[in-house]
């Protein structure tokens, strides 16, 4: 199934789809239909054209975003857990001894203040490269490395879900006070991937208490307020950004119809 996600997600995007429908175009095209080649053609130009502006990441993203308010770390509920989705920061390598710091890596500061404001007792970084990528930064923001729990297999939100699932049974299980812990968790990832993440928790950890905590308001932040005439010219980052929230929409519509 990881790997079907995978090809569905490459197919399903701004990008492939105008490049399918282009090449489409031209195959109708070559065999005689060109008024309706060259239709499809100009369909797939506009469609990337508004796939690369400030104003459909604004609409977009902006929705995305907007389901979940800033909270304060302070203000934050407490829990037993705070679980930190990986994919913010790249790991350290040999090349270059620190961690690589992406857009996402608001979710680590984030994280760390939860903790450092009491909401839970462990941070739990789920992803694949986290031991490398997340760890190293949340012990230099302070995080005690004995309060942080690795969940280090999940390669997908799903999979997120479920190995953190599993961890928490393990570790409450071990510990002394485990029966009357509740199994509330703070789920800390960006806020444009936040509904999508709370439906694969709700449907994959049925027995955590999910309690959002959003952070990394790109959208919110990038596109401001007003309307400029720059909101509709192109740009390779809106068109990155773009496909990111056009992988939540599809991926958790996917998940919602059809599994």
């Amino acid at each position: 199934m990881f790997y079907l996600n995978k090809i569905i997600g490459a197919v399903l995007n701004p990008i492939s789809i105008a490049l399918l429908s282009s090449l489409a175009g031209v195959a109708l095209s070559a065999a005689g239909r060109r008024r309706i080649g060259l239709a499809l053609m100009t369909c797939s130009l506009v469609w990337l054209w508004l796939w690369s502006t400030p104003a459909v990441y604004r609409l977009v993203g902006g929705s995305l975003e907007s389901e979940w308010p800033i909270v304060d770390a302070a203000d934050a509920p407490r829990a037993d857990a705070i679980v930190l989705l990986g994919g913010g920061v790249g790991a350290n390598t040999n090349a270059y001894p620190y961690a690589e710091m992406a857009n996402g890596a608001d979710r680590v500061w984030y994280a760390a203040k939860l903790w450092k404001a009491g909401k839970a007792p462990v941070i739990i970084p789920t992803g694949s490269e986290e031991t490398n990528a997340a760890v190293p930064i949340l012990v230099d923001f302070g995080v005690p490395r004995s309060a942080i729990a690795v969940e280090n297999e999940a390669r997908n939100t799903e999979e997120n879900a479920k190995f953190v699932a599993r961890l928490l049974d393990e570790r409450l299980r071990n510990s002394p006070r485990g029966d009357k812990m509740r199994r509330r968790v703070l789920l800390v990832t960006s806020a444009w991937h936040m509904r999508r993440s709370v439906l694969m928790f709700r449907k994959y950890a049925p027995e955590l208490e999910v309690m959002p905590a959003a952070t990394d308001y790109e959208a919110t932040v990038r596109t401001g307020d007003g309307f400029e005439l720059a909101d509709v010219l192109p740009s390779a980052d809106c068109l990155a950004a773009n496909s990111w929230c056009f992988k939540e929409l599809v991926g958790f519509w996917g998940y919602t119809l059809f599994r």
